[in-house]
């Protein structure tokens, strides 16, 4: 196998190892190959016969939405009392610090809020629902 062929190859899993890391440059060379990977602008790959291929990286996608995950496993109530009208519904708009739900757990009721601001888009556990750890909870279309 000659180094541009195993360089094409292994270019696509390098990319998304670097993808999911913090590195903003790197710089690679092998004998006549050079790889030059800038995070939000181009690879290029040369070598010594001219020729070059480059790959546009484009820059991590930015969330528009968010789950709301229960932080611990118990009975999920979307209401602050039984029979009062649910805390928030789907359309409404919640800051970070907007109570969204409570989780009882051994007679211990726990305030579950939404983390971020937006607009509820999704109710996904249903009041009086056993939920688990890190379980999504509601979808909140996010701010911006």
């Amino acid at each position: 196998m000659t180094k541009e062929v195993y360089l094409t190859e292994s270019l696509p899993k390098l990319l998304r190892i670097l993808q999911d890391s913090d590195v903003r440059e790197l710089q690679l060379e092998e004998g006549d190959i050079r790889v030059r990977i800038h995070r939000g602008s181009e690879v290029l790959v040369d070598t010594s016969g001219g020729i070059g291929h480059s790959i546009e990286l484009s820059a991590p996608a930015v969330p528009t939405s968010a789950l709301v995950r229960a932080s611990i496993v118990g009975t999920f109530y979307r209401a602050g009392r039984p029979g009062m009208a649910p805390l928030v519904s789907e359309g409404a708009h919640v800051q970070a610090a907007t109570v969204i739900g409570i989780i009882e757990a051994l007679q211990v009721l726990t305030d579950v809020e939404a983390g971020c601001a937006g607009i509820v888009t999704a109710v996904l556990a249903t009041d009086g629902q056993p939920v688990e750890y890190n379980q999504p909870l509601l979808e909140i279309q996010l701010d911006g």
